[in-house]
């Protein structure tokens, strides 16, 4: 059945039927070129981006954190709907697709869960949507990242989020000279994709770009 509104669900369908399918739709492809957060001008860089880059060389974000999309990736991530999967990597991987600097880009990497959350979901939903992404897109997949800690970004305020730890993470395989393309499912403040994107600098990435399924909408912007 599907997720929201309890109508049988065709063959064809993913977890959502069709008619759920089509309420989800992505954000104007205007958001900072470099960290993926809103602008305020519809400028390529945020004002932060100008006068401090994150360590990624770009951030692309399909939609926007709410309503159904919001729901989907909930169910994706703590439902046990692992078959929300292939619908939203593939319409991540659809935006990845027509950015410039993808033909450079030699292998697609998630974000990691540290190995006891994994225990405990039975998957990592970020791993899930990065096959999708790599499968659709002809690159190679690979865990090339290690988490560290037990602290759950979910829990914390925004303030919280940007001090994630610098030792987060640690790169588990040999990506000197890689260009990266690094996923995961919500971008919140984007702490965790400056962390896990530095991890990969620091270990001889030669860049990496980073996408997200979603990002979430900032209570504090201008309406």
């Amino acid at each position: 059945m599907c997720l929201l509104c309890g109508a049988p669900l065709t063959a064809a369908d993913r977890g959502l039927c069709a008619s759920c399918w089509s309420t989800v739709i992505p954000v104007p492809d205007t958001r900072c070129e470099r960290c993926g957060q809103e602008t305020a001008s519809g400028e390529p860089l945020c004002l932060g981006c100008a006068t401090k880059p994150p360590p990624q060389a770009s951030t692309t974000v399909w939609g926007e954190y709410d309503g159904t999309l919001r729901r989907a990736v909930l169910a994706l991530k703590h439902h046990g709907r692992d078959e929300l999967a292939k619908p939203l990597g593939h319409r991540l991987g659809l935006r990845l697709g027509s950015r410039p600097w993808m033909a450079g880009v030699n292998v697609i990497v998630p974000v990691p869960s540290h190995p006891l959350r994994r225990l405990q979901r039975g998957w990592v939903a970020a791993e899930l949507l990065a096959r999708v992404v790599a499968r659709d897109l002809g690159r190679p997949f690979q865990r090339a990242l290690r988490r560290h800690g037990f602290g759950l970004q979910v829990a914390r305020t925004r303030v919280q989020r940007h001090h994630l730890a610098a030792g987060s993470f640690r790169v588990a395989r040999r990506v000197t000279g890689q260009t990266i393309l690094l996923i995961d499912d919500v971008l919140t403040t984007g702490a965790t994709l400056r962390r896990a994107a530095g991890a990969l600098l620091a270990g001889g990435a030669a860049a990496v770009h980073c996408g997200a399924v979603c990002a979430a909408v900032d209570p504090r912007r201008l309406v």
